[in-house]
């Protein structure tokens, strides 16, 4: 019998060691994509913004060369409407448009839209209980403006994950396999991004098992839906759903915000240990 024991734990330490030493993917996904095009003719430089998602996007621009012949003053900064087009020009005369290198950047949202904090739903099935590992602003990994007020579920991989309001899908990352607990990991998770337009929020569900997800960019969703399957990929010490609840900052992509889920139920009141039943 112990030599089965002694058989079943070099096993467990074999996997163990496998786990730990899966490489970092070497490609980084993105969420979500958009087209932009900059053209030069007659003596303009015009640059074009298709925003194909169901909530705002706000683009940035940089230019060393144009800011350097005195043709743009600092980064350009574009709010673009769901589903809609923004066009930006430069009177650029005489310019060598060959040195004209842009740096361009995507955030969801806008700045300017009201924020309305609604009561949301847990994001699991009913009648399911889970403990808390990670509280509000937990050293761990809820220490930075992206993740402070987000709370982590000890969830086991193939759980079902459910929406937490009625919105939009705006991001899917959904083909990573690994994670590990190193701060290396944070950019390989895979993760679903959802708009909520009538309060102007943006949750997230993180850390979801490769191929979990039940959505796609584009999607509606009616809360409590069914939206992906949990797991362990991206910086985590261990299976579990990392809920995030964010709103739009300026000169920044969008910052953790704190949040109460129905029935009363504040995120804040939940420690670390507590069950917490939906």
């Amino acid at each position: 019998m112990s030599f089965f024991r002694s058989v079943a734990a070099l096993i467990i330490i074999l996997n163990f060691s496998i786990y730990n030493a899966q490489e970092l993917p070497k490609e980084k996904l993105y969420q979500f994509s958009y087209d932009r095009k900059i053209k030069y003719e007659n003596n303009t430089i015009t640059i074009t913004i298709k925003n194909p998602l169901l909530c705002p996007l706000r683009v940035y621009l940089f230019s060393k060369y144009l800011k350097e012949q005195h043709l743009i003053k600092d980064t350009i900064r574009l709010t673009v409407k769901e589903k809609s087009d923004s066009e930006y020009k430069i009177f650029a005369k005489n310019i060598n448009f060959q040195n004209v290198k842009f740096r361009i950047e995507g955030a969801f949202g806008d700045v300017k839209q009201p924020i309305l904090k609604m009561n949301l739903a847990l994001p699991f099935l009913k009648e399911k209980e889970y403990k808390i590992v990670q509280e509000q602003k937990g050293n761990f990994s809820h220490n930075d403006d992206y993740s402070r007020y987000a709370i982590d579920f000890a969830m086991p991989e193939g759980e079902t994950v459910v929406a937490a309001d009625d919105g939009f899908v705006v991001g899917v990352i959904k083909d990573y396999q690994y994670g590990g607990n190193d701060r290396k990991w944070i950019p390989f998770a895979n993760f679903i991004t959802i708009y909520h337009p009538k309060s102007g929020l943006f949750t997230q569900y993180v850390h979801l098992k490769q191929n979990g997800s039940f959505v796609k960019v584009g999607d509606s969703v009616k809360r409590n839906q069914p939206i992906g399957l949990s797991g362990e990929t991206g910086y985590t010490s261990g299976a579990h759903l990392h809920f995030n609840v964010l709103i739009p900052e300026k000169n920044k992509t969008l910052i953790s915000t704190p949040f109460s889920f129905e029935n009363n139920l504040d995120a804040k009141n939940l420690k670390k240990n507590m069950k917490v039943k939906k």
